[in-house]
Formats: structure tokens, sequence, C-alpha cells
């Protein structure tokens, strides 16, 4: 599956060179810097019926949650989701966009986690506050007029790697009932020495050298990274929910999202792969640059809202 070689889609291209390189070894303060041309290439977000900022008891003081609904007569399934940034980056707002448009797409309501960040909260801070999110979701989801026998996990890249360690624990611990874990562009594995890393290593956005400093911030020196909470790649896979898994031909995490998806399927796990080739790492969260994400969020948004659907 290698496409680094691929004339770049016009499109991607002007991705690329409108974001620019990454300017250099990375530092914390430059990766929660945002260019103002990154939410331009994102557009603006789509109105959706009602969201709201809420804060629960999380692990390690106040959590912070945003609710999103679209508009519904009958109480939706909910999806719980965690946004990207490597661990490091990353709030309510960075994914805002994307939630919307999941949230419109789906029928699914959607509660977004604003989980601790590393290097300030290392692992198992993001994962144990995933899970936080999660349980109260279960248990609360009457109060928020939802179905809460109809409950799922999402997240992109870090995210979906937090997505993937819930649904785990979600098996491992038979509660709550998953009906289905969507992963886009995910980390599942720690390694950084695949295909698509070495092909990719730079020019697409992701790089490989980001992608051993966010590992070097999340998980550092004395921590195994193998273990199934940090690489679920590793993990035994039977009994999972439902997985839908997207991964981009031109994304370093590619091989690893595909080698997840493969192994959940080899585990008897009802697993969609969506590949969209010529693209890269995050392609989804840029609706006003890339013609192709819509389709391509539309198809997943579909996935989704099937296989909760089969909770009522």
């Amino acid at each position: 599956m290698g496409e680094a070689s691929e004339r770049l889609d016009e499109g991607v291209a002007r991705v690329l060179r409108l974001i620019g390189g990454p300017g250099g070894p990375p530092s914390l303060e430059a990766m929660r810097t945002r260019p103002p041309v990154v939410a331009e290439l994102k557009g603006p977000p789509e109105p959706v019926d009602h969201v709201a900022d809420l804060t629960i008891d999380g692990p390690g003081g106040d959590l912070g949650l945003r609710f999103y609904r679209s508009r519904c007569t009958d109480p939706p399934p909910l999806l719980v989701y965690m946004h990207g940034g490597g661990w490091v980056v990353g709030d309510l707002d960075i994914q805002d966009g994307l939630c919307r448009a999941l949230a419109n797409r789906t029928g699914c309501a959607l509660l977004s986690v604003d989980y601790r960040l590393a290097p300030e909260h290392p692992f198992p801070a993001a994962v144990e506050d995933s899970w936080a999110a999660l349980e109260w979701a279960a248990a609360n989801g009457a109060g928020l007029d939802v179905d809460p026998h109809r409950l799922g996990v999402a997240g992109d890249s870090a995210g979906g790697n937090l997505a993937a360690v819930a649904a785990l624990r979600a098996r491992d611990r038979r509660s709550p009932s998953l009906g289905v874990c969507a992963m886009l562009c995910p980390i599942t594995d720690c390694r950084t020495d695949d295909r698509s890393m070495i092909e990719m290593a730079k020019g697409y956005f992701l790089t490989r050298e980001r992608m051993e400093w966010y590992w070097d911030q999340y998980a550092p020196a004395g921590v195994d990274r193998t273990s199934p909470e940090l690489s679920p790649l590793r993990a035994d896979l039977t009994g999972l929910a439902p997985m839908v898994v997207v991964t981009a031909g031109l994304d370093p995490l590619r091989d690893q999202g595909v080698d997840y998806a493969r192994a959940c399927s080899a585990a008897g796990v009802d697993t969609v792969l969506l590949h969209q080739a010529g693209t890269i790492h995050g392609f989804l969260g840029f609706q006003a640059s890339l013609p192709r994400s819509r389709p391509a969020l539309d198809e997943v948004a579909g996935l989704i809202f099937r296989r909760l659907a089969a909770g009522r």
C-alpha cells in the first residue's frame, strides 16, 4: 500500500503548501500555537441544534465536556469523542467543527472530552479521563435526553488510540456496552519504523519526528509502551465492539491503522476499514479545502449510525 510516490491531489498539495513544514524540532510552545490558516482550511463550523459545555468530577479534578445534539424527536444514541493532538495538543475547540459535522450526519448526540494533556499529565491521565467520561455518559444519558443503551466511542489520531483503549476496558469490565468504536487515522502502536512511517517521514503534515516526540511526552522513559493501554494493536482483540477504522494513504500512521483493522477482523470483530488513498493525516477535519473529505465523512457517519441503530 505504498503511496508516497503518487501524484498528490491538488487539494491536498495546496493544504500542505499553506500549512508549511514542521519548522524544526517539535516544541511544546510551537505545537500549541494554532496557525490561523488551519481554521480557514477546516472551514466555519456547522450549526447544531444544541451545544453546551459541561463539567464533571474527573480523576484529576474538574473534567470538561462539550455536548452536541442535532434536531431529533426520539432520544438519540450517544457518541463519546476524544480529540487528536498526540496527547499533547488540543481542547474542546480543536475538533469542534468535526464534532458538529459528526453530530449532524450520524443523528447521534456527541460528547467531546477535554482530557488532560502530556507532558504535564503523562499516561495514564488521558486514558483515565476518557474512561471517566464514558462511564459518566453511560450513567447519566437519561439526563441528557439520549439513549444510554446505544452508546459508542470515537476519536481521531491520539483520540482514536484513547477510543480503542476505552473499548478494551469496556470489554474487560463488561460495562458499558458499546455499539461502535470509530477510529479516525488512529495511533494504535508505539512503533515508528514501519513502511508508512519511513515513506511519509516528512512532508505530509504529520511527521515521523513529531510522532516520536509525542510518544516521548506521553509515555516517557521507563513506561512500557507495548502495554495494550498504550499500543492497543498488541492487545487481545477478541470480543470488542464493532470497529470502524479510517486510514489515509499519505499518513505516517497508515500502516498501523490498517494492521489494527485487519487484526480486529482476524479476531472475529465486526470491522470496516475505510481507506482514502492520496490524502493526509486528519483529512476528515479539512472539510472546506479537501472535497473528498465530505463524502468520506458521510460514509463514516453512516457506518456509525447503522451500528448504533442496531442497538434499539
